[in-house]
């Protein structure tokens, strides 16, 4: 009975390491393996095993190897950093690979949008820059935002960020202190008025289609893809590439 209660507070621990927000995608990286381990009837884990397996691209290379790395050592106890002709096999096989380099968004830009782009089109897509401007805010931030986190103080909005990446929550203010004159309160009043009585969920940000709302929340996908249609707007060129990983002042954008 007590080595059962030794493993079970063994496991507790280590899961413990794992990355809480990534634990899933960590735990498929693992399972994606150890298939591929059994489809080859390999019951033993070495760094020949490893240096099969690794088939991937360079893009994606050493993300999977970090995460596989993480997991036979909570799984396992195996300790991948002693590998080292591993290690020299993946630094080769990354030799010249340059990845594309993701472009962000101005605030003149942003600005630009606000102005010019047609609220009955792109009234979510404002509030969501708004937001993303105003508090730094990731996508993820956003999509988990939800009615409640967002107070109307009559002069400003208050809005409360949970769950973030730092696992620490943070507040920030909506106001209109904005260079162009654009009334960001108003814009996202706007959005917020319209939400439908009948939505079920507490998600603060919802569908926007032909100038009303759908109960419908939206996907934390679609937040990554905000700045691409707002380069697509402006006509700027390589819009595809407006794929931001982490907010940047004076430029901005949503990861």
């Amino acid at each position: 009975m007590e080595n059962f209660e030794l493993e079970d507070a063994v496991k507790e621990v280590m899961n413990g390491i794992l990355p809480r927000k990534s634990r899933k995608i960590y735990e498929a990286q693992y399972d994606t393996f150890v298939k591929w381990c059994c489809q080859r009837k390999l019951e033993n884990v070495n760094e020949d095993v490893l240096l099969k397996s690794k088939t991937l691209s360079s893009s994606t290379l050493w993300a999977h190897y970090s995460m596989l790395k993480t997991m036979l050592n909570v799984k396992r106890n195996i300790d991948v950093s002693k590998f080292y002709k591993l290690s020299a096999f993946l630094k080769r096989k990354s030799e010249g690979y340059k990845p594309k380099k993701a472009k962000v968004l101005t605030l003149d830009q942003i600005d630009k949008f606000l102005l010019e782009a047609p609220d009955k089109d792109f009234l979510m897509i404002k509030v969501a820059l708004i937001f993303g401007v105003a508090g730094a805010c990731r996508g993820k931030e956003l999509h988990q935002l939800t009615i409640s986190d967002v107070t109307d103080m009559d002069h400003a909005l208050l809005v409360n960020v949970r769950n973030t990446k730092n696992n620490v929550d943070r507040n920030f203010i909506v106001n209109n202190s904005n260079k162009n004159g654009i009334d960001l309160i108003e814009v996202c009043r706007k959005y917020m008025a319209l939400r439908k009585p009948e939505t079920t969920h507490s998600r603060f940000f919802v569908r926007y289609e032909k100038s009303q709302c759908t109960v419908q929340a939206i996907g934390k996908n679609t937040f990554g893809k905000i700045p691409q249609k707002v380069a697509e707007y402006l006509n700027l060129p390589n819009s595809t590439l407006y794929r931001v990983v982490h907010i940047s002042f004076p430029t901005i954008g949503i990861s």
